[in-house]
């Protein structure tokens, strides 16, 4: 049998019912087990279609692969299981999801001590590994309460907050299994949670569950004007992404609130960042007086940096944030621990925190889009071309491979384009000074 979902920014994905069903991941998690030998395995999955059956596919693998202790928990979301690994309470988690990517994808994501994915080599060898039989279970095996394990990750969050504010904040989950959890969590931080979630659905609502896309962010938008709230949270699909908005609806992207956040923090060590990451951050970083280290796009790739102790704040550009003091690997709990820490500290309000920092860095309009169509191209020659239809040909000021092809233009800007991972196409991200040249940019793109 082959292998036919995608390695991706994290574990690996396909489409639901052909490139990923519970035969394919049950070889996968076969693989797992014997490549990082765990005995103590801990099985999660989300709320997509099918969902329950790969996760005790997964639970038989393990088992005949030679784990000694597979427990299994549904709508187990994935920060709570990388806290999991992180707290020793298991040695391996495997979660059924594919995270933000549309209902009718899923995939398997690995979490390992110290609590972050799998170093990229091993995910390399595991896809061409041969998993040896892979045998099912006579029973199902009954999925655990998710309480305790929520518990013992927001109490070792918890345990490292300082400060307390009273806010009212709206939490949208965007129909995956992250929004009740961080609501719960939400009040023991002592704010007000106002849930526009419907609660986990396998086709989520009929969103699209990722925080990036402007309008998986619109009911939340609307419920933070609409009831005067202080802040609002949106989650990905599993829980391990997020974004912000101010008490005006306005978006607070990921690149702010980790630049906020590093400055708010004893100066560290070192930055991380992907290369879709934007400015802010490296303006505080520089600032700072730390270094900072661009990598691939993913946390898989930040993660390592963390572990090393190279740097102690890392993120992308996708609400992936991940602070030392709280491990290795993103986690949207231990963001709100901090940021509820920053806004009791301050006196402030977001809003006008972020305004601050916008004065700071300049402005600069960040975005990213999707754009179908074959990735198979010349993405230098595309990027040069987008950019003199756009008028800013003569403003590169330099080209770096990092991750796709990255045109660094003056001023702060930036354009990035690489093959997306998951759903074909190229993915396009940047900042710009203009914001009507971002739409300028992807029409050239697309045509």
């Amino acid at each position: 049998m082959s292998w036919q979902a995608r390695a991706s920014a994290d574990g690996w994905r396909g489409v639901i019912g052909t490139d990923f069903t519970p035969a394919t991941a049950a070889v996968l998690a076969s693989r797992v087990v014997k490549a990082v030998d765990s005995k103590r395995v801990l099985v999660g999955y989300d709320c997509r279609e099918g969902g329950a059956d790969a996760a005790q596919a997964v639970v038989s693998a393990a088992v005949a692969a030679g784990a000694a202790e597979v427990r299994l928990v549904a709508h187990l979301p994935t920060p709570t299981a990388t806290a999991a690994v992180r707290l020793g309470l298991v040695d391996l988690a495997l979660l059924i999801t594919a995270s933000h990517n549309p209902a009718h994808f899923n995939g398997l994501k690995v979490k390992v001590a110290p609590g972050g994915p799998l170093p990229r080599a091993v995910e390399a060898a595991i896809e061409t590994a041969d998993p040896g039989p892979v045998t099912a279970a006579p029973d199902p095996v009954p999925a655990e309460p998710l309480a305790p394990w929520l518990d013992a990750h927001m109490a070792d969050v918890l345990s490292r907050l300082s400060a307390r504010s009273e806010l009212s904040v709206v939490v949208d989950g965007l129909g995956g299994i992250a929004g009740a959890p961080f609501a719960e969590f939400a009040g023991r931080l002592g704010w007000r949670a106002l849930s526009v979630d419907g609660g986990p659905a396998p086709d989520f609502g009929r969103l699209v569950p990722d925080p990036t896309i402007p309008a998986a962010r619109q009911r939340a938008r609307d419920r933070v004007v609409a009831e005067r709230a202080d802040l609002g949270v949106v989650l990905d699909g599993d829980g391990d992404r997020v974004y912000l908005l101010d008490h005006r609806g306005a978006t607070v992207y990921p690149h702010e609130l980790l630049a906020l956040l590093l400055a708010h923090r004893e100066p560290g060590v070192g930055l991380g960042v992907t290369a879709a990451s934007g400015t802010a951050a490296r303006a505080v970083a520089a600032r700072l007086g730390i270094p900072v280290h661009e990598v691939g796009i993913g946390f898989k790739h930040l993660s390592p940096l963390l572990a090393a102790g190279e740097v102690d704040a890392a993120g992308g550009g996708v609400g992936d944030l991940g602070f030392a003091e709280f491990g290795t690997d993103r986690d949207p709990f231990a963001v709100a621990v901090l940021l509820a820490d920053l806004l009791a500290t301050s006196g402030r309000p977001l809003a006008a925190l972020v305004d601050d920092l916008r004065a700071e860095v300049g402005p600069l309009t960040w975005f990213e889009y999707l754009v179908a169509g074959r990735s198979a191209v010349d993405l230098t020659e595309l990027g040069h071309r987008a950019l003199a239809v756009a008028g800013q040909a003569g403003a590169v000021t330099g080209v770096t491979t990092v991750d796709g092809v990255k045109f660094w233009l003056d001023g702060g800007q930036w354009l990035l384009l690489r093959a997306s991972t998951t759903e074909g196409g190229i993915r396009v991200y940047g900042e710009t000074r203009d914001q009507g040249v971002p739409a300028v940019l992807v029409d050239a793109i697309r045509r």
